[in-house]
């Protein structure tokens, strides 16, 4: 499967969840506030893992954190509705940062030929962050992928 595809899926996830209400897990709505809880962190962040539906940064106890494990039990369905085999990812973080500039997610996934790519997208519709380049086209902003 092609790397940008895989990511264009993960993407689907985060932006599902950060809009507040969501239809990710069969038969039930779950009503997440991520960045309110990722506002609440002293780090201004939290990170889920989706492959193995563990959080950090969370509240323990807390709605997102009791979420996570839902997510991660739907992605295999929620990646089939796609055309993606979930087996495709050996990794697929999504870190929500709550920031006064604004919120942001960021997907980092590593493909099972281990290729790793991170991106940012910003608020709640998750649109592809954007920067100029040197000759003052706007170009999908690249990033590093982080240590989460």
């Amino acid at each position: 499967m092609k790397h940008s595809k895989l990511h264009s899926v993960a993407h689907n996830l985060p932006d599902s969840l950060s809009g507040g209400l969501s239809f990710i897990v069969p038969n039930y709505v779950l009503h997440t506030y991520v960045y309110a809880e990722a506002a609440a962190t002293p780090e201004g962040y939290v990170v889920i893992d989706v492959l193995s539906g563990k959080m950090t940064g969370a509240f323990p106890g807390g709605d997102l954190e009791q979420t996570a494990p839902l997510v991660a039990n739907a992605f295999p369905a929620f990646c089939a509705k796609h055309g993606v085999d979930h087996a495709d990812y050996k990794e697929c973080l999504v870190r929500f940062n709550a920031r006064l500039a604004g919120n942001s997610f960021t997907v980092t996934i590593t493909d099972r030929m281990g290729r790793r790519s991170a991106r940012e997208y910003n608020g709640s519709q998750g649109g592809r962050l954007r920067t100029l380049d040197a000759l003052s086209r706007l170009r999908p902003s690249q990033i590093t992928p982080p240590g989460i």
